[in-house]
């Protein structure tokens, strides 16, 4: 055939393809529309079998329809995915810090923690194959450690640390490039909406009960759409005024607390992310003990199983042979994931 007629035909096949997606995706769409009008009309039917469905009801289940598909719209709220600007600062922002950070100062100083521990490493790469984001801020992040791993994955990643003298000591290469700076989470020095993504590894369970309101509303002030977070539901075994886990709340106390502030579960991620396992809320259960405040958020039960796992980098080969458990078969560490509505 003639170079013309090739043109043409490749032409045809190329509006085929399009008509073909677009009636797809008017097939989809209008799949969801006749399903949402049977459900309304059945609705109708039910109370009132021989009116007609008012044009207002309608449009309210048009309006709903669409309030749905947009509010799984993840990328509409997400930044520039190519930018490595720094993120803009809260006007008036003044730097403080709080009474304890002496304790994690020592803490991350002298041994508590390992060198280049990062508990949020492990998990890292699967956030990063699973959730589209490319700003991200590491609240609480210690030594730097999974602000440098983002970067590393071309990631415009920052960090907040409570301990000054842990970036100084780990990472002041990226404390020297503003990568990482000192901080408290109930002060974030950045404006609304500045990151994709706010991550916190291991962090929550260590703040004053009394700051967990505001550090919350702080985190979910500050991220455009997405907050995932593992946050420990257990006991470190700390003494009194070290680095020991002073909030230890149940799964559904958090769940309330982000929504109170504007941030709903993210069940399909979090349940992508969340290790479960039903064979552990009956046997091999070991140690088992009531975590939580019983005024506060009320008990629940974790228990140790024997379960070898792998904590923080692959490097660092920290193997446990342990794991703790909640009473309803979830496996530390625990996930939490929300998107800002």
């Amino acid at each position: 055939i003639s170079c013309k007629e090739h043109t043409s035909i490749k032409t045809l096949k190329s509006m085929s393809m399009r008509i073909l997606k677009s009636r797809l995706f008017v097939g989809v769409v209008s799949f969801f529309l006749g399903a949402l009008l049977v459900f309304h009309g059945v609705k109708r039917k039910n109370t009132a079998s021989c009116s007609r469905a008012p044009v207002s009801d309608l449009n309210t289940t048009l309006a709903t329809f669409g309030h749905y598909i947009e509010h799984y719209n993840d990328e509409r709220y997400l930044g520039k995915q190519d930018t490595f600007d720094p993120p803009a600062r809260k006007p008036g922002y003044t730097y403080r810090s709080t009474t304890y950070q002496a304790v994690y100062d020592k803490t991350w100083t002298n041994g508590g923690y390992p060198a280049q521990s990062c508990w949020g490493c492990r998990f890292a790469t699967d956030v990063i194959a699973k959730l589209k984001f490319h700003t991200i801020l590491d609240a609480g992040t210690g030594n730097g450690a999974l602000t440098r791993l983002m970067r590393q994955y071309g990631k415009n990643a920052y960090g907040i640390e409570l301990s000054r003298a842990a970036l100084e000591k780990e990472c002041p290469d990226l404390l020297s490039k503003n990568y990482v700076e000192a901080g408290i989470l109930t002060n974030l020095p950045y404006e609304d909406n500045s990151f994709d993504l706010v991550m916190s590894s291991d962090v929550l369970e260590h703040i004053d009960p009394a700051e967990a309101d505001a550090v919350v509303k702080e985190l979910v002030r500050v991220s455009r759409r997405h907050l995932f977070l593992s946050i420990s539901l257990k006991n470190n075994g700390a003494p009194k005024g070290e680095a020991e886990h002073t909030l230890l709340r149940p799964r559904v106390w958090w769940h309330k607390l982000f929504q109170k502030h504007g941030a709903v579960v993210n069940e399909e991620f979090l349940w992508a992310m969340q290790e479960k396992d039903s064979q552990y809320i009956t046997e091999n259960q070991k140690n088992c003990r009531q975590e939580g405040d019983e005024s506060d958020g009320g008990l629940f039960e974790v228990c140790s199983v024997s379960n070898t796992w792998l904590v923080g980098k692959r490097e660092q080969r920290n193997v446990r042979m342990h794991r703790s458990v909640t009473e309803n078969g979830e496996l530390e560490p625990w996930f939490f994931a929300f998107r800002k509505i």
